[in-house]
């Protein structure tokens, strides 16, 4: 492979400054590259990689900095994916579920989008490190390993007097002049295989088989009768109380904390979870968000006593008790990002620090129920986990199901520069993974908010895959399920946040199932009045009268009834997704089994003579 590079660099007065191995000055020999006058050398290397692909190298160790001048960026200028103004190519972009760029009627414009760092918080954030193109019958893909964690993916749409549309990965090597350079190789394979977006999914999907030999769900199930029961189960999150918001105390101690206001009591639990057995709905998964002390959001990492004003311990456990007597399966939401100093367990010091301009202690998200929120150093919050899991084990041994902590999966990775607990974002990453991981061995099914993958295989079930469908950006054509192409039979999941209280006989509902998905009933999902529809926070589910609870129930059966008939599907492979209509969607599972999604208000007949009944769904076996 011939490539060129783009490198940024400081020099000795940390300005930040820019070259290119295609300007005089650069020598190369043997993919060597050294500027005598810069004092900066590294040294690519290619082997054949996963598939007959191409395995880029850049080993640490071969990054020298002979002078004042030090590394900032590499970019390596890949000739494959890219293509030009009125081509009939498609540029492939890991945001959301995938998106597709065409190289065509686009303004000349550049954007820098983050993977997995915080460089820059978006609504549609980086799920895989993976991109591509793709023109007539062939594709061209790129994925990053070593180094992804400090990667940006630049896209470029009808740039410079060539018209080009290029993706490009930007890698930090450091971000302020005397930091530590990133002691990691640099790895990314490049590979040209046939078709196009779907074979680039399959193409990942087989890599992370077989050179990440990530698990899938059948494998997850044995001897996990959490897990085997999961798979079958709806989600059914119940919100208990929550401070006032926006909070008028940010450094909230015991003596002016808010008194939370209540949604539901612990006894109201056990009260819908009745009228579901009485009504036959089930399997369920009960989540009870807010449950601790301050609730939701109001003294992490602080859990116990419980929240007073739900019932406080006794009853908690009581409720636990009799939900699981009634055959169903409940958990507790937590949080390992976020600490407030109301918390009694809580040491400041371990917060992640910053540097730079912004430099001390991180917020974390926000101001919250708790007051103000600070990030804590995820190194730091392994050890808050263990002691919190051992006692929540000890005092409630009848939780069981998918223990949800929060964000972990969906925040972007984020170094911390603290002198006592530095960490970098793959040490950040490999933290939260710690805790995903201890959430699996503990409770048998982790659960968190996102599914970016460098959380698999520990994590096992995920709120949601992206936020929102449209994702506002001008450079967006289409909203593929790609991710879902290359993961699902691997986790369980949620779409979107569209797909949380979706109702039958909605678009939202029907077609959370055409791409994989199972929806989520969230009581009292509204709680934030800073948070808007715009951002998905659109539907609620009240828990209010008998009478009303009845009626609920008699919609959330048709809703489990669905995720069992769905259920056989969440182990396979989802080989191909085909849209025949605006209304009719075939998602083609590894069996053979199809899937045959009506998004109308009429009955529809499949190409091979199936009725599906409107706002419905029907398997068809081989």
């Amino acid at each position: 492979m011939d490539l060129q590079w783009e490198i940024s660099y400081f020099d000795a007065n940390g300005n930040a400054l820019f070259s290119n191995t295609r300007e005089s000055g650069w020598l190369r020999t043997d993919n060597r590259y050294f500027h005598p006058e810069l004092g900066l050398e590294f040294q690519a290397e290619f082997s054949t990689g996963f598939s007959g692909s191409e395995l880029l190298t850049v080993r640490a160790n071969s990054i020298c900095e002979s002078l004042s001048n030090r590394f900032r960026t590499l970019t390596p200028l890949g000739e494959t994916i890219r293509g030009y103004e009125g081509e009939t190519g498609t540029l492939l972009l890991p945001y959301g579920s995938g998106l597709l760029c065409h190289t065509k009627e686009k303004e000349p414009a550049e954007y820098l989008l983050s993977l997995f760092s915080e460089r820059k918080w978006q609504a549609t954030w980086g799920n895989m490190a993976l991109w591509g193109y793709f023109s007539g019958e062939r594709a061209s893909l790129a994925i990053i390993e070593g180094g992804k964690f400090e990667t940006d993916l630049r896209l470029r749409t009808n740039w410079g007097e060539n018209h080009e549309y290029r993706l490009d990965p930007v890698i930090s090597l450091r971000e302020i002049p005397d930091e530590t350079i990133l002691n990691e190789d640099i790895t990314i394979c490049f590979a040209t295989i046939p078709g196009d977006w779907k074979a680039i999914a399959r193409f990942y999907r087989s890599y992370n088989l077989t050179v990440r030999k990530l698990p899938r769900l059948a494998d997850k199930m044995e001897n996990n009768h959490a897990m085997a029961y999961s798979i079958g189960a709806l989600t059914v999150r119940c919100r208990m109380c929550v401070k006032p918001l926006p909070p008028k105390i940010y450094e909230q101690r015991p003596e002016n904390e808010p008194t939370p206001r209540i949604f539901m009591k612990f006894n109201d639990v056990m009260t819908i979870a009745r009228e579901f057995r009485r009504q036959n709905v089930g399997p369920v998964e009960f989540n009870l968000v807010g449950w601790n002390h301050g609730g939701h959001d109001g003294a992490f990492p602080q859990l116990f006593p419980a929240a007073e004003v739900c019932g406080g311990n006794s009853a908690l456990n009581q409720v636990i008790k009799d939900v699981s007597n009634l055959g169903y399966a409940v958990s507790l939401h937590d949080n390992y990002n976020d600490g407030y100093t109301l918390a009694n367990n809580f040491n400041f010091d371990d917060v992640c620090h910053s540097t730079g301009e912004y430099g001390g202690p991180v917020v974390g998200g926000g101001r919250l129920g708790g007051g103000q929120g600070y990030r804590i150093c995820a190194e730091k919050a392994i050890g808050y986990a263990e002691r919190n899991f051992a006692e929540i084990k000890q005092r409630l041994p009848k939780i069981s199901g998918a223990y949800y902590v929060d964000v972990l999966s969906i925040i972007p990775m984020k170094k911390c520069y603290h002198p006592g607990h530095p960490l970098d974002r793959r040490g950040n990453a490999d933290a939260y993974k710690k805790i995903i991981g201890m959430q699996h061995h503990e409770f048998g099914v982790a659960m968190s908010e996102g599914a970016r993958d460098w959380a698999f295989p520990e994590l096992d079930r995920a709120y949601m895959v992206y936020n929102n469908f449209d994702t506002g950006y001008p450079f967006v054509d289409q909203h593929v399920p790609l991710f879902q192409m290359v993961y699902h039979g691997f986790f369980l999941y949620n779409n979107s946040r569209s797909g949380v209280n979706a109702w039958p006989g909605s678009t939202d509902y029907i077609f959370n199932y055409a791409w994989g998905g199972v929806p989520i009933v969230y009581f009292h999902h509204l709680f934030n009045p800073a948070w808007s529809s715009a951002g998905g926070w659109s539907r609620d589910l009240t828990f209010e009268t008998p009478e009303k609870l009845t009626r609920d129930t008699t919609v959330i059966r048709k809703m489990s009834d669905d995720v069992v008939r769905f259920a056989p599907l969440q182990t396979e492979f989802l080989d191909d997704v085909v849209h025949h209509s605006t209304t009719l969607i075939e998602s083609q599972f590894s069996s053979g089994k199809r899937l045959w999604t009506n998004l109308s208000n009429t009955e529809v007949i499949t190409p091979y003579g199936q009725k599906v009944a409107p706002f419905d769904f029907e398997i068809q076996n081989e």
